[in-house]
């Protein structure tokens, strides 16, 4: 017998057998809209939600969370920090399964208080423009959780996009590009180097850790060199050398740590008792 025909002929009796039940495959919006789900979203401490979905339907149930979902917290008089999904969730169900799924995200309102366990969120829906495409971007792209967490932030909360680093800085690199595009603002000229944690109760701990940039000078011949960071009082803050330069090498790659300084505006400082070589202001 024809091998394609014992084949279609397995396929229309199992089809027509029963047994086989069909799947619909739909957006998360969709589901909404059409009532194929009901759901419960309630914080499971920190920056994660346990999803409680209701398939209402008599089929088989695959559902698209998009990077780019935005769960706001519905707490009413504690306004804790929305959670930005970055990587697509996939929720199967079972016909009329009810089902808990564990949703990560990230911290999309810096400013405001972590939510506590037990929180009451809504169902969600897709973010402003930018942050779903930056939202696609680490989808497609994605890094660790330091890198991802401070380029939301520089969308979400307009937190200085010299903050995203990473240890890969040629992907670092391109991920500040892209932020600044969709910001509309020139690249940083600086790296700031920071660790962002999250705490159990979603607290936000954000420590600056070290500077980087590489810098241009020009001088007609040897001179002796201070390099210093002001504060935008103008006072002293750190002395980063003292040291004499020469015409034939005029780039300087700074790196220096800055715990311990305040957040705030600064300026880094480079000069000779006769001549200014390199001011730029700088955020910490």
């Amino acid at each position: 017998m024809n091998r394609t025909f014992i084949i279609y002929t397995l396929v229309f009796v199992i089809s027509f057998s029963g047994k086989l039940e069909s799947k619909k495959v739909v957006s998360i919006h969709k589901a909404f809209e059409k009532k194929y789900i009901s759901a419960k979203a309630v914080c499971r401490g920190g920056l994660e939600l346990d999803y409680t979905v209701t398939n209402l339907l008599k089929d088989s149930l695959m559902i698209s969370i998009p990077p780019g979902w935005r769960f706001n917290s519905n707490a009413g008089k504690n306004d804790y920090q929305d959670i930005l999904v970055v990587r697509e969730e996939m929720l199967v169900l079972k016909p009329g399964q009810v089902k808990t799924f564990d949703i990560k995200g990230y911290c999309c309102e810096a400013s405001k208080s972590g939510p506590q366990k037990g929180a009451i969120y809504t169902l969600g829906k897709l973010a402003d423009s930018n942050l779903v495409a930056l939202a696609r971007y680490l989808s497609r792209t994605p890094m660790d959780a330091n890198t991802e967490q401070y380029s939301v932030w520089a969308i979400s909360d307009g937190e200085e996009t010299a903050n995203i680093s990473n240890a890969n800085d040629s992907l670092a690199s391109l991920l500040r590009t892209f932020v600044a595009g969709l910001k509309g603002e020139p690249l940083p000229w600086y790296t700031m180097i920071k660790k962002a944690r999250i705490t159990p109760y979603g607290e936000v701990i954000d420590t600056p850790l070290k500077f980087k940039a590489d810098i241009t000078y020009s001088i007609s011949k040897a001179s002796y060199a201070y390099c210093y960071i002001v504060d935008s009082s103008g006072q002293k803050v750190s002395e980063i050398f003292g040291r004499w330069l020469f015409p034939d090498n005029s780039d300087y790659r700074a790196g220096f740590n800055v715990v311990g300084l305040k957040k705030g505006d600064y300026r880094l400082i480079l000069e000779t008792q006769n001549a200014a070589l390199f001011d730029r202001a700088f955020k910490i």
